[in-house]
C-alpha cells in the first residue's frame, strides 16, 4: 500500500474545508436533533428526581381510624374523617387541640380542660363542656351543621330554626367567637309574639349578646315566618353593648301576615297588628346596624327603645337604661308597614346614608258594613322616621316624660314615598336632620332644639305638601316647640316651602322654587329671625310670605335682607293681629327685595292687621294697606 504524498493530504484538507463551508449552521442543527431524537428510545421521558409523587385525596367523609381515648395531654388532632362519638361522653385530657382538616365530630360530647377547637366542626349534635376555646374568634355558620331548614316550611320547623340558630350563637359566644358569619341562607324564622312586650319578644327573637358582629352577606335571606300574632321582632339586642348587625337581607311577613282581630294573651286588644319590627335595639348601648336590607315588616323596620318606661319626670328607673350611640348607616328600608325607622326612647342616635322609601303604603281596606279595617296596607304613623317619645304634656303645662329622645342626627339619606311623612319630630329634643333628599315633608309636634339644614326637597306631588311643616304647641301657658334653625334648605314644588309656628326661630338662606307659598307664616309664632331666603316663583299663582286670620300670639318677627320674585303677593298678610300686645311691633320687614311678576295688578298686601313695620325694601309694586291699623312704612322704594 503506498503511503498518501503530502499533495494529497493537502487536497483531502481542501476538500474537507470546501464542504464544511458549504453547510450552513441551521443545517448543522437540524440534523444533529435529529439524530438526538433518533436515539432517543421511544415512549421513555426522563425522571426529574426532585418531582412529588401525585398525593390521593382523602374522603373526609369516611369514619376514622382511631378514637379519642388514646390521645395524651398537649396533643393536637388533625379532624379529617368522621368521628361518631356514639352518644358518649369523652373526657380529654389537659390542653388538646382539635383542628378541621374537612371532617366532622357529631353525636356526643366533648369535655375539654384548657385547649382549643376549630368553629368548622361545631354542629348541633356536638356539645362542647369544660375549659375551652375557638381557635379563631371568627365563627362561619353552616346552616345544614345547625338543622336549618331553607324554604318555606311550616311554623314548627321554623321555630326550630330560630331555637337552633340561637344556640350556635349562644355556644360560639361562650367559645370567644366575636364575629358570627352568615353567607347563603334562605330560611324562615318564628319569631312571634302574642303580647307586645320588649323581653317577651326578645326572648322569641334572633338574640345578638354584646361585643358581637352578626354579619351577613348579600346571600343571606332571614325571613319572618307568617303569623296572626300582632307582634314580633326577628332580631334583636336587649342591654347589650358594642353589638354589630351588618350585611343581609331582613324580610317581614307583612304580605302573608293574618290580619284578623286579636286580644293578646294578657287581654289587650291588639287588633292593628303593629309591632311586628325586623330589627329591635332595646336598653343597648353602642350599637351598630350596618349595610342591612329592611323590608315589609307589620311594624317598624327598625326601633330603638329603652329597656322599660322611665319615671314620670324622666329619669330611668333604677337599675335600667336606655338605648344610647345607636348607628344606623348604609341600610335599605323599604314597605315597612307602619314606620321605617321609630326611635322611642334613646340618647344619641344617628342615621347616616340610609334609603328609606315606600313606607306605609296601601289602600284602606273596610268591612262589610264600611268601617275601616286592618291589612297589609300601611298603619299610622307611616312615616319614614318617626321620633316618637311617649311623653304626657297635661293642660297645665307640667309633663310625664315616660320617654325621652335626644341627640339624634339624620344625615346623608334618601326618604322618597313615604305615605304620610319622610320625618316626624314628636315629642323630641336635639336633632340635627341634614344634607337629605325629601319628596314628602319634615313636620313636628312638641319637639325643641331642632336643626333641620342644606336639604333637598322636591315634591313628589307638585303643588300638594308643605316642606318643612312646624307646629306650636302651648299648653298652660307654656310653648313646647322652640329653638329651631331652618338652613341652606333647598325646596322646589310645594304647596308651601316652609310653614313655622312656634318660639325662637332662626329660618335663614333657603332657596324656595316654584311653590304656591315660600313662607308661610302661622299662629303662635314670636321672638323669631328670618334672614337672606330666596324665594322665586312662576307658577300662575304664587307668594312669597303669606298668613290667614292666625296669629294670635306672634310678636318681635324680625324679617331681612330677602328676595322675593313670585307671580302674586310678595307678602300678603290678612288678620295678623296680637290682640294681647298691641303696643308692639309684631312683625318687620328690613331690606328686602320684594317682586311681582304682575305689578300692575298684586301689591304687598296687609289686611286687617296691625303693628306691622316695614323698611329700606324695595319693590316692583306697591302697598295695599286694607282695615289695618299702626303699619308702619320708612325709607321703601319702588323700582320699575
Amino acid at each position: 500500500m503506498k503511503t498518501p504524498t503530502g499533495s494529497a493530504i493537502a487536497m483531502v484538507l481542501i476538500f474537507l474545508l470546501l464542504f464544511f463551508q458549504s453547510c450552513n449552521k441551521e443545517e448543522l442543527f437540524i440534523e444533529l436533533e435529529q439524530e438526538i431524537v433518533e436515539n432517543t428510545p421511544v415512549n421513555e421521558t426522563p425522571l426529574d428526581e426532585n418531582e412529588d409523587k401525585e398525593e390521593v385525596p382523602i374522603d373526609t367523609s369516611l369514619p376514622c381510624e382511631f378514637t379519642l381515648a388514646t390521645i395524651v395531654e398537649n396533643s393536637t388532632i388533625n379532624i379529617n374523617c368522621v368521628l361518631d362519638l356514639e352518644g358518649n361522653t369523652i373526657t380529654l385530657p389537659a390542653n388538646i387541640n382539635i383542628q378541621f382538616e374537612g371532617g366532622e365530630i357529631n353525636n356526643g360530647t366533648l369535655v375539654f380542660s384548657g385547649g382549643t377547637i376549630d368553629g368548622d366542626l361545631l354542629n348541633m349534635s356536638l356539645k362542647i363542656e369544660g375549659d375551652v376555646m375557638l381557635r379563631s374568634p371568627n365563627f362561619t355558620f353552616i346552616p345544614e351543621k345547625w338543622n336549618i331548614v331553607e324554604g318555606k316550611t311550616t311554623k314548627e320547623i321554623s321555630l326550630n330554626n330560630r331555637k337552633n340558630i340561637n344556640k350556635a350563637i349562644e355556644l360560639v359566644y361562650a367559645l370567644g367567637a366575636n364575629v358570627f358569619e352568615l353567607d347563603k341562607i334562605d330560611a324562615y324564622f318564628n319569631v312571634e309574639a302574642n303580647k307586645v312586650n320588649r323581653l317577651y319578644s326578645f326572648e322569641r327573637s334572633i338574640r345578638i349578646p354584646s361585643s358581637f358582629h352578626f354579619k351577613m352577606s348579600n346571600n343571606t335571606f332571614l325571613r319572618v315566618q307568617p303569623t296572626h300574632f300582632p307582634a314580633y321582632a326577628l332580631i334583636t339586642t336587649m342591654v347589650s353593648d358594642n353589638a354589630v348587625i351588618s350585611g343581609g337581607n331582613l324580610i317581614g311577613d307583612r304580605w302573608e301576615h293574618d290580619y284578623t282581630p286579636i286580644n293578646d294573651i294578657v287581654g289587650a286588644n291588639r287588633d292593628e297588628h303593629g309591632n311586628g319590627h325586623l330589627i329591635w335595639v332595646i336598653g343597648s348601648h353602642n350599637t351598630i346596624v350596618d349595610d342591612v336590607n329592611i323590608s315589609n315588616s307589620i311594624g317598624e323596620g327598625i326601633q330603638v327603645h329603652a329597656e322599660t318606661i322611665r319615671n314620670p319626670d324622666g329619669s330611668l328607673k333604677s337599675g335600667t337604661r336606655t338605648s344610647e350611640n345607636v348607628l344606623i348607616k348604609n341600610c335599605l328600608i323599604k314597605e315597612s308597614r307602619r314606620n321605617g325607622i321609630a326611635i322611642i326612647d334613646a340618647l344619641g342616635v344617628i342615621i347616616d346614608n340610609c334609603d328609606i322609601l315606600d313606607t306605609g303604603q296601601g289602600e284602606q281596606a273596610y268591612d262589610a258594613n264600611g268601617n275601616p279595617a286592618f291589612s297589609s296596607s300601611g298603619a299610622i304613623p307611616k312615616y319614614g322616621i318617626d321620633l316618637e317619645a311617649l311623653r304626657y304634656i297635661n293642660d297645665d303645662g307640667t309633663m310625664n316624660e315616660i320617654n325621652k329622645i335626644e341627640n339624634v342626627i339624620i344625615r346623608n339619606s334618601r326618604l322618597t314615598g313615604n305615605e304620610f311623612g319622610d320625618i316626624t319630630l314628636f315629642t323630641s329634643s336635639n336633632v340635627i336632620i341634614e344634607n337629605n333628599y325629601f319628596d314628602k315633608w319634615v313636620a313636628n309636634v312638641a319637639s325643641n332644639d331642632v336643626i333641620i339644614r342644606n336639604n333637598t326637597f322636591e315634591s313628589r306631588e307638585p303643588g300638594n305638601f308643605n316642606a318643612i311643616n312646624i307646629q306650636s304647641y302651648i299648653r298652660g301657658g307654656v310653648e313646647f316647640n322652640f329653638n329651631y334653625t331652618i338652613t341652606g334648605n333647598n325646596i322646589k314644588d310645594y304647596s308651601n316651602g316652609i310653614s313655622v309656628a312656634g318660639k325662637s326661630f332662626v329660618v335663614s338662606s333657603n332657596t324656595i322654587i316654584n311653590c304656591k307659598t315660600g313662607i308661610q307664616l302661622k299662629g303662635d309664632f314670636y321672638d323669631s329671625v328670618l334672614s337672606e331666603n330666596s324665594i322665586e316663583s312662576n307658577l300662575d299663582v304664587s307668594y312669597g310670605y303669606r298668613s290667614f286670620n292666625n296669629s294670635q300670639n306672634s310678636n318681635d318677627i324680625k324679617i331681612s335682607n330677602e328676595f322675593i320674585s313670585v307671580s302674586n303677593r310678595p307678602i300678603s298678610l290678612i288678620g295678623y293681629i296680637n290682640e294681647s300686645n298691641l303696643s308692639s311691633t309684631q312683625i318687620s320687614f328690613d331690606s328686602c327685595t320684594l317682586n311681582t311678576k304682575n305689578p300692575n295688578n298684586f301689591f304687598i298686601h296687609v289686611n286687617s292687621s296691625k303693628n306691622i313695620e316695614f323698611k329700606n325694601n324695595i319693590s316692583n309694586t306697591d302697598f295695599e294697606i286694607i282695615d289695618s291699623e299702626n303699619i308702619i312704612l320708612t325709607n321703601n322704594a319702588v323700582s320699575n
